[in-house]
């Protein structure tokens, strides 16, 4: 009964569809107009910002450049307690910072009386430096700062300059050059932008960016053929705030060659001005992108009928097909939850074997009569005695997410414990460790106690006497630890835990998938591989 009134509903969503999308196209014939004009204004306001976001950046990375002039100038104004070596070395230090920046080839500091140079020092190229005495011979005997654009050594450089007279009348001089073309190859890279592209002119109209190099360093009248410079820093110069706008005008590009859409800004940098220029090309930019939106439309109706035809002919397969997939995703779902439990039991009784291992009593009590004979007899050595205890028992119980430890840990634990078994055993028993690895496998993880379980086993299932000592050794190789020790197994019964260690070990391994643990007893020596794990 239910199946017939879906197919109803279906033929009713089918002729609502079908209307809709009549009503579609004669609404999309009757709004194109008016679409279009949106579209353009929506176009004209992300221009706008996209422009406004060029001139944020270069607004900040120019006064990132000025920082330096301004940092100077405190410098000088709070000279008058100084004594001139003093102000000298901050001057230096301020210029080495200038140099510091990437796209600052020179910086310089020079000390004038009369137009003689006193002192000078720079940072750069050698040449720079001859070239900028002679022009800061020519500056006026007055405090000013100011900046320039010219070419040097084939390079076209934005040059900062302060001049400020001291009170013996001596004038000091610091300055940079910022290469242009380097930043603008950082600029153009970083900042890409689609559609338009960015000029920078200082407030004389050189040009100190532009994707054509060969522009940089020059004066291009045809920048400012529909609009003066003098009409764009007279925009900018207005008192209020609010009457300050883009200036906006129609030009031919002199890059592309293309009628484009300039917006003029005018960036303030410390006491100078830079204009900005954003062009985007009208035909390419502004009227593709609004008949791209008229095509975008028109698919998008065609597509909206497509969706609602398919969407019919698939709603009944799909109806039919949603109850075998509930099916087998509650088949998958307790799978995952037995998958699951399985884990957390294997997981749980990795844990229990290692806390059984942490607590075990018999290693307690052998531990504590060994420190119950050696306090009447040697002093020093029971303090260390507890000490290297409380180091094993701190490491035993500490808490810890997983089942391994690093290789340099558990090296660290291996001598606490073996300390103490040598306590007891005195020179029955012995230790060497040899690492081959050039201290590459410390890092590495092993499961926890894994060396300490060997070491245990050595001593529980081997005879140990003066005549037939134990020697153990571990070999640190780079991707396997090798633990080996004389096979001398004691006569009798065997302990019921010997192989539980090995078990643990064994698991671990198998848990991670790591098939290269094995033991083996050879020529007279039982032998063990520990993998290292790299995570």
């Amino acid at each position: 009964m239910k199946f017939p009134l879906k197919k109803r509903k279906h033929q009713y969503y089918l002729l609502a569809s079908v209307s809709l999308i009549v009503l579609f196209f004669i609404g999309y014939r009757l709004i194109t107009n008016k679409i279009t004009s949106e579209a353009e204004g929506l176009m004209e306001v992300v221009i706008k910002q996209y422009a406004k976001e060029k001139e944020s950046i270069l607004q900040f990375d120019f006064n990132e450049f000025n920082k330096f002039i301004i940092d100077t100038q405190r410098i000088i104004e709070s000279s008058a307690g100084l004594d001139k070596s003093e102000l000298k070395n901050r001057l230096l230090f301020n210029s080495e910072l200038a140099f510091s920046e990437e796209n600052i080839d020179v910086s310089f500091v020079y000390f004038l009386e009369d137009k003689e140079v006193l002192d000078s020092y720079f940072f750069g190229s050698i040449n720079a430096g001859k070239n900028i005495l002679e022009k800061t011979k020519s500056l006026e005997d007055k405090n000013q700062i100011f900046d320039t654009v010219l070419n040097l050594g084939g390079k076209t450089y934005y040059r900062k300059i302060i001049k400020h007279q001291l009170q013996d009348g001596t004038f000091v001089v610091f300055g940079y050059d910022i290469n242009l073309l380097k930043y603008w190859n950082y600029f153009s890279q970083k900042y890409s932008g689609k559609g338009g592209y960015v000029t920078l002119t200082n407030n004389e109209g050189v040009c100190m960016l532009h994707p054509e190099i060969g522009y940089i360093g020059k004066r291009e009248t045809s920048f400012f053929d529909k609009v003066s410079l003098n009409q764009v820093m007279k925009n900018f110069e207005q008192e209020d705030y609010k009457k300050k706008k883009q200036v906006k005008v129609a030009a031919i590009s002199e890059y592309l060659k293309l009628e484009v859409m300039r917006y003029y800004d005018v960036i303030q940098v410390g006491n100078s001005e830079l204009i900005l220029i954003t062009s985007f090309p009208l035909n390419i930019f502004i009227k593709e992108s609004v008949n791209n939106i008229k095509q975008y439309l028109l698919w998008m109706s065609l597509l909206a009928l497509l969706t609602f035809m398919l969407i019919l002919a698939f709603s009944r397969s799909q109806l039919r097909s949603q109850h075998l997939k509930t099916l087998q995703y509650e088949q998958e779902r307790k799978r995952l939850a037995i998958s699951n439990e399985q884990y957390q039991q294997k997981n749980a009784r990795l844990q229990l074997s290692q806390l059984r291992k942490k607590l075990n009593p018999h290693f307690l009590f052998n531990t504590l009569n060994s420190l119950h004979v050696l306090i009447g007899l040697d002093k020093t050595t029971s303090q260390q005695f507890v000490l290297r205890l409380s180091e094993v028992y701190r490491y035993l119980l500490k808490d810890r997410e997983a089942n391994f430890a690093t290789v340099k840990e558990e090296l660290y634990f291996l001598e606490q414990y073996f300390f103490l078994q040598k306590i007891r055993f005195n020179n029955s028993i012995n230790l060497s460790i040899i690492d081959n690895s050039e201290n590459k496998a410390l890092l590495k993880k092993i499961p926890f106690l894994a060396l300490e379980t060997l070491v245990e086993n050595a001593i529980k299932h081997n005879e140990i006497t003066k005549k037939n000592p134990l020697f153990v050794k571990v070999l640190i190789e780079k991707d396997v630890i090798v633990v080996s020790n004389n096979y001398n197994p004691r006569k009798g019964e065997k302990e019921a835990s010997y192989s539980v260690g090995l078990n643990y070990l064994n698991n671990f391994y198998a848990f991670y998938s790591v098939n290269s643990f094995k033991t083996e007893i050879i020529e007279g020596e039982f032998k063990c591989y520990i993998p290292l794990l790299s995570k």
